[in-house]
């Protein structure tokens, strides 16, 4: 039996000597989990973590296989979400095992951490993975993003947003959370949990007027303008046919 092996099977009996244990609360959370999502002009979107996971159990504990959920639909995508590329490392550089598994609803990303970790202690790794999305809209698009993949609890992190170039965000909701907007990036703090998803709307038109959104003012707004053109040249016509029945009276 090699070194890997020997290590992996000491983790699963670790594992499963606490699992009794861990079922009435979390031995481990993620201390931070910080994310930037990056959307390209290629409808492609990128997404880094830079993520701590501490054990908060009063014993050692190893994490074995912790998994990422990424839903393959969602609000502002007329087609499937899925995972082109993917990769994870640890402090040191070195990279860890992934896998990917698919669902009917969910492509999920698999990490094998088999890294005994004492208590109180972090183990610090990022995660890189590139979706492919087809966003709907014209001049508007938008996106709909839970801020948690993972079903192990977070304690702190940020998540930030950063458009394409020349784009600019319209509408941007989140309960109970406000974002702080630097240019095209928009970044919210992540407190245990919350929130639990952001809603937002982009385009290279900026128009942003209070909680409305912008494709609903811009609609509005070529509707108003219709409507005052319309208005104008029938009141037109009517002043055009007046003159006509003066002119034929005379």
């Amino acid at each position: 039996m090699d070194k890997h092996e020997l290590i992996k099977s000491v983790s699963w009996v670790i594992v499963l000597f606490f699992f009794i244990s861990s079922i009435f609360g979390a031995v481990e959370v993620f201390s931070k989990y910080n994310t930037h999502l990056t959307i390209n002009s290629d409808n492609t979107i990128e997404i880094n973590k830079s993520l701590s996971l501490k054990n908060v159990y009063d014993v050692g504990i190893v994490p074995g296989q912790i998994e990422f959920k990424i839903g393959k639909g969602t609000e502002g995508s007329i087609a499937n979400i899925e995972i082109i590329e993917v990769m994870a490392v640890d402090r040191f550089g070195t990279e860890i095992k992934t896998q990917i598994r698919q669902t009917k609803d969910f492509s999920v990303i698999i990490l094998d951490i088999y890294y005994p970790l004492l208590p109180g202690f972090e183990y610090n790794f990022e995660l890189y993975y590139k979706l492919s999305y087809k966003p709907g809209g014209i001049f508007f698009k938008s996106l709909q993003i839970p801020l948690r993949e993972s079903t192990i609890p977070i304690e702190n992190g940020l998540f930030t947003v950063t458009l394409p170039d020349n784009y600019y965000f319209t509408y941007i909701f989140t309960e109970d959370t406000k974002a702080e907007l630097d240019g095209n990036s928009a970044t919210w703090i992540i407190k245990d949990n919350n929130p639990k998803s952001i809603a937002f709307e982009y385009s290279y038109i900026p128009l942003k007027v209070g909680n409305f959104k912008g494709s609903y003012v811009f609609w509005i707004l070529i509707n108003l303008c219709i409507i005052i053109f319309l208005v104008y040249e029938v009141r037109r016509e009517i002043k055009r046919i007046r003159i006509e029945d003066k002119d034929y009276e005379g």
